[in-house]
């Protein structure tokens, strides 16, 4: 279990397992005539020719857009080998109202200089929807400069939210919550955005608590404060301890991100999330070991910033994005000011030094995360309009450029260069890296996606059923839930006398307060008598299995899989476990 996991905590039991059949078994199976399966969807082929698509941003020197590139422009690279580019197309504000128009009209859109082939399998992305989360990290952020970066969010979402967009509101308030799920609805964003004015978080706490170091280190070496030896070993434990405690915090925050990404996963088309703060330590307490440092004359000081290093973090993070395929925008919220000057929630000046290297640690994971998975960084400015206007043009204007893979069948990363010899004096953003996924790995991020975002899929007909608890322990409870289907939904294989299908389920489960439980995974065997088919054929087959959980409400997210056909079937239902009375 995650280690974030607050309270939903359960175990899945199911009443009877199956052993799965090895692949090359099933392959064999499927290629012998007197073996063919009966029953089930189509068969989901494996499609042997994969396209990657990578979405490249080019702009000139200024910022501005460039649109007058061509295929040939372009060199792609894959793990350091050149591929072909076989699919290309330039999307910009007109293309996309266009296909919503023919779309609306009824009428089919068509990609100019798409392989006919390719098209098949790689529906363009002017024809999906542009997913675009807004999260505001309370915790993060200073009211004034949150109020003033979400008085131009909003310009932004009555500019920029119409079809294809779809938006949702996301807060972190020590948890993550949804505000506002997705929707093209303008006045339900400016709802969101408007109840997040008078929250309040930690980090002018914080903030506070650094200053009050930071004062009484100047005046040690102004040599005002008259007790600069206590001071020092006094101070050197507070930074300790207080970067012990932001480093935990951090963590928190981050993994407040990570789910947001996580539960963009099983998304189709291009993915984005606006991650408001006033910036994420890189390196907690940097700032205050920088200032002790110069007001004791102890440069080795400075060595215990190694401690707190959190660049392996953000590395994490910006991985767990780019396998989503979910670009990152971050706005450092601060602005651009004088390190000297401080704000009116700090009330009063900073350290000249440390205060320019704690904001430019802050600044720094922003980029970080931005620069790593396709996104920019708007930082040191206080123009957020213009920001957002930078952010409006990654939305509608960008290359889609697409080459074949052989699919591996697995899960794989793989490296991305792309170069523009004929213009070098061009920028070019995009997405590094990509994880070419297997299947299952594909269900499993719906069924994590299907506990915020419903997934609309239902080939098997599923039906979840949450039934009546039992006491377990002191606020623990046994929940019984109940998975049905179809029979001939799924696909069976002929063995001996038997018809043998098997069914992989997976469930996930998140609470109101925001904690998650890892995705289990279980393989389900359906095995009966070859005479019993026909009468059996019709009714639905039952899964049975059992939740441990605490009092609480939750969204409970089922996937299904048969594993013949490779068909999946999702489903989330809410339900409340009550506590006992006292």
């Amino acid at each position: 279990m995650s280690r974030f996991l607050r309270v939903c905590v359960f175990a899945l039991l199911l009443v009877a397992s199956g052993i799965p059949v090895g692949a090359n078994e099933e392959a064999g199976r499927e290629n012998d005539p007197e073996n063919q399966p009966i029953g089930g969807l189509s068969f989901q082929e494996e499609i042997e020719l994969t396209v990657v698509n990578v979405v490249a941003f080019v702009t000139d020197k200024k910022g501005e857009a460039i649109t007058g590139l061509s295929k040939e422009d372009f060199r792609i690279f894959q793990d350091g080998q050149e591929r072909q580019i076989s699919h290309f197309e330039l999307y910009t504000e007109e293309l996309f109202r266009s296909r919503n128009e023919m779309s609306e009209e009824g009428a089919a859109p068509s990609s100019k200089e798409t392989d006919a082939e390719i098209t098949e399998v790689l529906p363009t992305l002017a024809d999906q929807p542009l997913y675009l989360v807004l999260y505001v990290d309370n915790e993060n952020l200073r009211p004034l400069d949150r109020n003033r970066v979400l008085s131009r969010a909003s310009e932004f979402v009555r500019e920029n939210l119409h079809p294809p967009v779809q938006m949702m509101v996301l807060t972190y308030d020590k948890s993550l919550k949804v505000a506002q799920n997705f929707t093209d609805d303008r006045e339900l964003i400016h709802r969101a955005l408007r109840a997040q004015r008078k929250k309040t978080g930690g980090r002018v706490t914080r903030d506070q608590e650094h200053k009050r170091l930071l004062d009484t280190m100047r005046r040690d070496e102004q040599g005002s404060s008259g007790s600069s030896t206590n001071n020092r070993g006094y101070l050197f434990g507070q930074i300790e301890a207080l970067g012990d405690e932001e480093v935990n915090q951090l963590l928190f925050s981050l993994h407040g991100i990570r789910q947001a990404v996580t539960m963009l996963a099983g998304l189709p088309g291009k993915k984005s999330i606006i991650y408001i703060s006033n910036g994420l330590p890189l390196v907690p307490t940097v700032d205050l070991w920088y200032a002790y440092a110069n007001a004791y004359n102890d440069p080795a000081a400075l060595t215990r910033m190694n401690r707190y290093d959190q660049t392996r973090e953000f590395r994490g993070l910006a991985s767990a994005a780019n396998s989503q395929e979910v670009s990152l925008y971050a706005i450092g919220a601060g602005g651009l000011r004088g390190a000297s000057i401080g704000s009116v929630e700090q009330a009063g000046p900073q350290d000249l030094i440390a205060g320019g290297v704690g904001d430019q640690n802050n600044n720094d994971s922003l980029r970080y995360m931005a620069d790593n998975t396709g996104g920019q960084a708007i930082v040191n400015t206080n123009d957020f309009s213009k920001a957002f206007e930078r952010i409006a043009a990654d939305l509608f204007t960008y290359y889609s450029l697409g080459y074949t893979l052989n699919s591996s069948g697995g899960d794989k990363v793989h490296r991305i260069k792309i170069e523009l010899p004929n213009h070098p004096k061009y920028e070019v953003r995009y997405r590094r890296r990509f994880v070419e996924k297997s299947l299952e790995t594909q269900v499993q991020d719906r069924v994590i996606t299907n506990l915020m975002v419903p997934v609309e899929e239902n080939p098997l007909q599923i039906i979840t059923i949450i039934g009546t608890p039992a006491p377990a322990s002191e606020d623990r409870w046994t929940v019984p839930i109940d998975i049905s289907f179809p029979l001939h939904r799924v696909a069976l294989l002929p063995e001996g006398d038997d018809y043998v299908g098997r069914a992989v389920l997976f469930v996930a489960v998140r609470d109101s307060g925001g904690g998650q439980s890892d995705l289990v995974r279980q393989v389900h065997e359906i095995r009966l008598r070859v005479t019993e088919y026909e009468n059996l054929k019709d009714e639905r087959w039952n899964i049975s299995a059992a939740l441990f959980m605490n009092s609480g409400n939750y969204t409970v997210s089922v996937g299904l899989m048969d594993q013949v056909t490779r068909q999946a079937a999702f489903q989330a239902v809410k339900t409340t476990i009550a506590g006992r009375s006292r």
